[in-house]
């Protein structure tokens, strides 16, 4: 190693040749001071000569985060999850990550820089879970510039994290959900079909709003989850995607009611397909818009809250549906492993795990069913 070490004050500091200026030919030098004994000095000056020989450029000193988030994202996170991930990931970005540190050099990244922001989120109002996923996403991308040395440590392995409380589920009950369709089956079909399918089914969003007539077997009464469809804001267009997990790819058994209603909406869109011409575009789907377009999500969040308002019933999310599927089957006596197969899940425990509210209260029914059974 060619360079020395020097003791000023009771700090060593180090300089070492990193080469020749190629367009001088003049020697390039590094030094770096500050630390405590001379062996700390040593292993500093033989670690950046260690990221010279991985040809680690020094000017990566002066890398700032919002360019390091940036290229993270569009090199790395990108081809690693799916598009409706990456959106989320970008809003998180954009909207709390580049404000808060994006003009910070990559290297000077601190504990207490991670603990202000939180504190700041905590004073907003910001949830739990909402620190916790902003977090999430910026240590995925520093634990990327470790292995690309481009960072010795992660400043944020000690960083307290408020741990998100487990969310209350809030449900429909079988009369809740009777009532919403009288009132939506009044209001527009084409925004009724996709919600009335994730009543009969527990299918999520984008597996119904994606559901193409291809995958809907009217005779076995059958029901082939396949794809779903997202919708990229950057380029504003829906796009198909595969499925969540390999248990999301399942059949789900529908009834004749949900027939029926899927045979008169058939029919609603060879009406529409003529009355709009060359205009109407066809993607095949079950629940397009009346123009055949697909459905934006935002859209009908906002009509399942209209029609809730005027139907007087308390406000769920349009996931909370599913919620409410699996927790009426559960409540009915419907064997756990159906219940799982239907919604798609890995295992019956996971199903169990996210549904234990209820299991509570299937327990009290078999105490009483023992209790039953038993007395004399």
């Amino acid at each position: 190693m060619q360079g020395y070490f020097r003791k000023r004050g009771d700090k060593w500091s180090f300089t070492i040749d990193i080469g020749r200026d190629p367009a001088t030919g003049n020697r390039k030098q590094k030094s770096k001071s500050g630390f405590k004994t001379k062996k700390e000095a040593q292993a500093a000056a033989a670690e950046l000569l260690n990221q010279l020989n991985k040809g680690i450029s020094f000017d990566n000193e002066n890398v700032i985060i919002e360019d390091f988030m940036k290229h993270w994202l569009d090199s790395v996170a990108k081809h690693r999850v799916k598009p409706r991930t990456f959106l989320n990931y970008t809003r998180a970005m954009e909207r709390r990550i580049l404000p808060t540190f994006g003009k910070l050099k990559l290297k000077d990244l601190r504990l207490h820089h991670g603990q202000k922001a939180i504190n700041d989120m905590l004073e907003e109002g910001r949830s739990p879970r909402y620190i916790e996923y902003t977090f999430i996403l910026f240590k995925a991308a520093i634990n990327y510039a470790i292995d690309s040395d481009l960072l010795y440590k992660n400043p944020f392995r000690q960083l307290e994290i408020p741990k998100p409380r487990r969310q209350k589920m809030t449900t429909w009950t079988s009369e809740e959900m009777k009532r919403f369709i009288t009132f939506a089956k009044q209001d527009n079909p084409f925004y009724f079909i996709p919600l009335l399918i994730a009543m009969h089914t527990g299918m999520r969003r984008g597996e119904f709003l994606g559901l193409s007539w291809k995958d809907v077997d009217m005779d076995r009464k059958k029901i082939s989850v396949n794809q779903a469809i997202v919708y990229d804001e950057p380029t504003n267009k829906f796009t198909f995607t595969d499925l969540k997990t390999k248990s999301s790819y399942r059949q789900i058994t529908i009834s004749d009611d949900l027939i029926n209603e899927l045979k008169r909406h058939q029919l609603r869109q060879k009406e529409m397909k003529l009355m709009h011409g060359a205009a109407y575009e066809d993607w095949g789907l079950v629940c397009p818009r009346e123009n055949g377009k697909p459905i934006f999500g935002r859209q009908l969040a906002w009509y399942m809250d209209k029609v809730t308002k005027i139907a007087g019933l308390q406000k769920i999310r349009i996931h909370d549906i599913r919620h409410s599927h699996a927790t009426l089957l559960l409540r009915k006596g419907e064997n756990p492993k159906i219940v799982s197969e239907r919604l798609g899940h890995s295992t019956v425990k996971m199903t169990l795990d996210v549904y234990s509210h209820v299991t509570e209260d299937m327990q009290e029914n078999a105490a009483k069913k023992v209790s039953d059974a038993l007395s004399f």
